[in-house]
């Protein structure tokens, strides 16, 4: 059953069908948020928050029809801004600070999003696809409603930071919200590989060869991941990564480098969002100070780009060089301020 209002009820996994151009069935599952905040740096840290609270917060499942029912009952949200990024380059640094404002709500790597997002190469016609594209879009903006409406009833600036994942997606993102500010974050792929090799997130994909294909649109004929080193595959995707913001950004575009994050750049991508930050400076600090992913704020951060530099083999130079520092490069020249 959906929920009896929208009103503190969000969306927090999709369920898809293994071919959802072909068969549009998912199971949504919904949980009860309230009016709390989403102060934590990633959406799922919220959750876990709530699923572990005393008494556990509610949830429900329903049918993917009743989240397109449900959102259409909502005014439509223009989000004040999109954050892309490469993965461990400050991208969740900059969501924190945005935080800071009172007047902004920051959706940090939704899963539902995510997962309408990924990107799929099933052989089916122009029409199954077409109407894909246009459920896909539907999903989206009833996901935007809803995330914008669920505190107050009154839509409230959206800002959504995807997973570095979707920025291969970041041109059909773009054609279907050309008029949305979008920030895209960089690093230097060395000091994201050496962030990276140790496993986990994108990483996963090399051990699943049909997936990271499809994932990342390497030709039948090249290499599989399997058959790569751990270099190599880090390196490729960074790659694909920045060939794929460069073949998006426009003039609607602000592409942002790690070494660029400070006070002052966040004032200017929260201008860019339209979106007024604190005044002082103490709030800043302490986003500043702390290390943007712990959820508690207790970990101190700590500057790691020598650190990084050191670390880096020469297998891992030699696979950045030859399959991402151009395309990195490249998007470095389009680094603008406000």
């Amino acid at each position: 059953m959906p929920p009896k209002s929208t009103f503190g009820w969000l969306p927090i996994d999709i369920g898809f069908d293994p071919q959802p151009t072909v068969i549009r069935e998912a199971l949504v599952r919904w949980m009860e948020f309230g009016s709390t905040p989403l102060a934590e740096p990633f959406l799922y840290h919220t959750i876990d928050r709530l699923q572990n609270a005393q008494p556990r917060a509610r949830e429900i499942e329903t049918d993917l029809e009743t989240l397109l029912r449900v959102g259409s009952r909502l005014p439509p949200v223009r989000p004040a801004g999109f954050i892309f990024h490469v993965s461990r380059c400050g991208s969740t640094l900059i969501a924190n600070a945005l935080k800071t404002s009172d007047r902004a709500l920051v959706v940090s790597e939704s899963r539902p999003v995510t997962h309408l997002l990924r990107p799929r190469s099933e052989a089916v016609g122009a029409y199954l696809t077409g109407r894909w594209d246009e459920t896909r879009r539907a999903l989206l903006n009833s996901l935007f409603s809803l995330f914008a409406h669920y505190r107050l009833g009154q839509p409230e600036p959206l800002v959504i930071k995807f997973m570095s994942i979707n920025i291969l997606c970041l041109r059909l993102v773009r054609s279907y919200w050309p008029d949305v500010p979008c920030v895209v974050v960089i690093r230097d792929p060395v000091e994201v590989m050496v962030s990276s090799l140790p496993g986990g997130g994108w990483m996963s994909f090399k051990q699943r060869p049909e997936q990271a294909r499809e994932m990342f649109g390497w030709p039948e004929e090249s290499r599989t991941s399997a058959d790569m080193t751990d270099e190599e595959f880090a390196a490729r995707v960074l790659g694909r990564y920045c060939a794929s913001a460069l073949e998006a950004v426009d003039d609607k575009c602000m592409v942002v480098d790690y070494v660029e994050l400070n006070p002052g750049r966040m004032r200017d991508i929260a201008s860019f969002f339209g979106i007024e930050l604190p005044a002082g400076e103490e709030r800043f600090h302490e986003v500043f100070s702390s290390y943007a992913k712990d959820p508690k704020k207790t970990a101190r951060f700590k500057d790691d780009r020598e650190l990084k530099q050191r670390r880096a083999s020469v297998l891992v130079r030699s696979a950045a060089n030859r399959w991402a520092m151009d395309s990195y490069s490249e998007l470095r020249k389009r680094t603008r301020r406000v």
